[in-house]
């Protein structure tokens, strides 16, 4: 048994060398590429704006939907269709849920592309009932149910997946206006940038021991708004998802296995689980129109000789361009008429692969004469009757000239199983490494997971991956973290002002706990081994910087008070700006799941140039620490470090609660405030945890930090003490809040999946 068990060790630690390996690989390849190309999607000009958390994000929806005249595309995570989280009038209590927009726009006409997923544990741990949420929609929709396209996509391939989802949060109105990044619509995603508990504004719960304010917990995120060409590809997403899955072993495994789930999901007591479920006869009944290829800009000059007339005309035939995928049918050719002496714009529309590029040039025929265009010049080519065709192929209907300030680029996470692609995209992690790699002044993170891999020779921290070795074990293989610690080092050899910010969670679910804190506790702690090590004579803290939300707002006596209650804000943003000139927002999280291209599938939009980056970063911080010009993008993280240290001065002096230290002062006596004394030890680390008491102690730390489960909020409440006086929400963090992680699920112990 012993050797069967060092065995399994050295082939899990082969595995996990050889996907660093690739994974590094990957990292030095990156830039070479051009920064306006990927697999797959172009980057064209956009308008794009920041969305900053669900308020502002729901209004927007709300009045996308009044005015949506011929197709809506939702994609998203997770959704609930009866909870009423939109407001027909702006700033008032939601009166209004999803399910009834989506039943009035189909009364209206207008067709509705609902794409959610399903898997083993979508149902039976969760647990997420989609399929009867979605029987809800098609009997509400009634007779309109013809505009109503329902589907669950369950993966591709003849076995179903079991752990890992199509994570994209995308949804886009009539193809123009799409909106794209980390919020959904379920739970508490209603939220403003201020965060304040109790909010009448948001969804009303009743007051107990699992919402002590009547609300949910608070919720930061963000989404992009990005116009035209770029809506259009997002939609092209759920297109090319559809057909695949429609064409595909997984949708005939689902449709077979019916009876069968029906009968597991009715012994797990799952309800309704015997209903006709009618809908699902209908999800491949209509596929979604394909999207918008390029346009062949066509111009017929007629002959000087006088020998035609404006009557004269010409067949046009233009063959498929054979973008789709593999095991879909190619879209039919084009035909159509032109006049002698008239110019036209010619529409290409089809199915594209999301890891198809779209050609330079097209080939096609006109009155019986073939010809080959391209997008780099204008062709011209004679006719038989002596008309001169001058014509030009504008791929996404642009021309290189065009594509200039501004960009907007899909960034694709994801393989065959959700995506329906030939090759494994991983295209937000290749767009993070390269912003970090190429940025001079400074790097601003914002994520839920810091679950990344990099070299650590601390006796906590090293032997990341190794089982059994590893006190701390990880298990990630991406290389974000050593892209950023390489980066950090770079800069303080060459002693310069760059720096890099990262904004995380204080608190998570306790299946993103543990990852969360082993990947923070021990970068910190590289960061102070790395200093040693290289004898820097700076301060490792003006180049980098962990961050977290949190507030601190009076506490009503109906509500535990009178004093001030204090809680953690949970971040769900995934977004990363480089010197104001790069900047990738979606749904992808910094672990493997999101980033690897083999897991979750993702969608994130690179923007580069023109004034978005920026005021994407001036906009979260002037809700973050007040004022976004607080922040001189030369000493970023010198700067922010000011900020955040004088609302933990605000904070202590008010409460006696103190950051990045982590403790609380009552009475003379300083105690730690967060504690993980409550979590069960579930694999033998050799290390032991801090005994000392916490005056939160496991869950209730995890669940005050921010980290509830969907929807649970608790709050310390400092008796008497009234509420500091802060400038916006943003702490400095420190491993000293939480001490020596902990492990706080129990599949962790078992499966290296579950640890990133």
């Amino acid at each position: 048994p012993a050797m069967l068990v060092l065995g399994v060790m050295r082939q899990r630690a082969r595995k996990w060398w050889r996907q660093a390996s690739r994974h590094a690989l990957l990292a030095s390849l990156l830039l070479w590429a051009s920064a306006f190309r990927a697999n797959g999607f172009e980057a064209l000009p956009c308008t794009a704006t920041t969305v900053d958390c669900g308020m502002q994000f729901f209004q927007e929806v709300y009045e996308q939907f009044m005015k949506a005249e011929s197709e809506i595309v939702i994609m998203p995570y997770f959704l609930k269709p009866d909870l009423k989280i939109f407001s027909s009038v702006p700033g008032q209590p939601p009166d209004t849920s999803l399910g009834e927009l989506i039943v009035q726009v189909v009364k209206r006409r207008v067709h509705v592309w609902l794409m959610g997923w399903d898997n083993i544990a979508s149902e039976k741990f969760l647990p997420f009932h989609q399929d009867t949420l979605y029987e809800r929609l098609f009997e509400a929709a009634g007779e309109d149910h013809e505009y109503l396209h329902l589907i669950l996509d369950t993966g591709r391939a003849l076995t179903s997946s079991v752990y890992y989802i199509p994570h994209i949060k995308s949804y886009v109105f009539d193809r123009k206006v799409a909106f794209v990044g980390g919020i959904d619509f379920g739970e508490n995603r209603l939220d403003t940038p201020a965060h304040v508990r109790p909010d009448p504004r948001l969804v009303q719960v009743d007051v107990d021991d699992d919402h002590m304010t009547g609300n949910e917990k608070p919720w930061e995120d963000v989404m992009v708004r990005v116009d035209q060409a770029t809506a259009e590809h997002v939609a092209m997403v759920l297109v090319e998802r559809w057909w695949t899955y429609c064409r595909s072993e997984g949708y005939l495994r689902s449709q077979a296995s019916r009876p069968l789930d029906a009968l597991a999901d009715a012994l797990w007591g799952i309800p309704k689980s015997f209903h006709a479920s009618l809908w699902k006869s209908y999800q491949c009944a209509k596929l979604p129109p394909a999207g918008k290829l390029g346009v062949l800009d066509l111009k017929i000059v007629p002959s000087k000789s006088g020998h035609t007339s404006s009557s004269t005309q010409h067949e046009l035939r233009v063959p498929s361009l054979k973008l789709q995928s593999k095991g879909l049918p190619e879209s039919d050719p084009l035909d159509d008429v032109l006049v002698s002496g008239s110019s036209q714009q010619v529409v290409l529309r089809g199915l594209r692969g999301l890891d198809r590029d779209l050609p330079d040039a097209v080939t096609f025929s006109l009155s019986g004469v073939e010809v080959t265009t391209s997008s780099a010049t204008v062709t011209r080519t004679p006719l038989p009757n002596g008309d001169v065709l001058e014509s030009r192929w504008l791929p996404n209907g642009f021309t290189p000239e065009q594509i200039t300030g501004q960009t907007c680029r899909l960034a694709l996470s994801g393989d065959r199983s959700w995506l329906g692609v030939s090759k494994q995209l991983e295209e937000n992690y290749g767009d993070h490494i390269e912003i970090i790699r190429t940025a001079k002044r400074f790097v601003f993170i914002e994520n839920q997971y810091f679950s990344t891999n990099f070299h650590s020779d601390t006796k906590e921290c090293a032997h990341a991956n190794i089982r059994g070795k590893a006190l701390l074990y990880s298990g990630a293989t991406n290389q974000v973290g050593q892209e950023i610690l390489n980066r950090i080092k770079e800069a303080a050899r060459a002693r310069s002002n760059f720096s890099i910010a990262v904004v995380v969670p204080l608190g998570t679910e306790p299946g993103s706990f543990y990852p969360n804190l082993r990947g923070t506790y021990c970068f910190e702690q590289t960061m102070e081994a790395v200093w040693q090590e290289e004898k820097f004579d700076s301060d490792w803290r003006d180049y980098f910087g962990f961050y977290f939300l949190a507030n601190a707002v009076e506490a009503p006596p109906s509500f535990g008070g009178p004093g001030t209650g204090f809680y953690g804000i949970f971040t769900h943003t995934k977004i990363i700006v480089g010197d104001d000139e790069a900047a990738v927002v979606g749904s992808a999280n910094i672990n493997d799941r999101s980033m690897n291209g083999d897991r979750d599938a993702e969608v994130g939009v690179l923007i580069r140039g023109g004034a978005y980056p920026r005021q994407l970063r001036e906009t979260i911080l002037d809700h973050q620490i007040g004022d976004h010009k607080l922040i001189d993008p030369d000493n970023f993280v010198k700067s922010l470090n000011k900020a955040v240290f004088e609302n933990a001065k605000a904070l202590d002096e008010s409460t006696g609660i103190k950051f990045p230290e982590g403790t609380y002062t009552r009475g003379g006596v300083t105690q730690h405030l967060f504690g993980l004394k409550g979590v069960k030890t579930l694999f033998s680390m050799q290390l032991e945890p801090d005994e000392q008491p916490s005056v939160l102690e496991y869950p209730d730390s995890r669940v005050v930090a921010g980290g509830g489960g969907l929807d649970t909020f608790k709050w310390f409440v400092v008796p008497d003490a009234k509420p500091p006086k802060l400038h916006g929400l943003l702490f400095p963090w420190s491993r000293a809040i939480w001490g020596l992680p902990q492990m706080t699920s129990v599949t962790q112990a078992y499966s290296g999946a579950f640890n990133w």
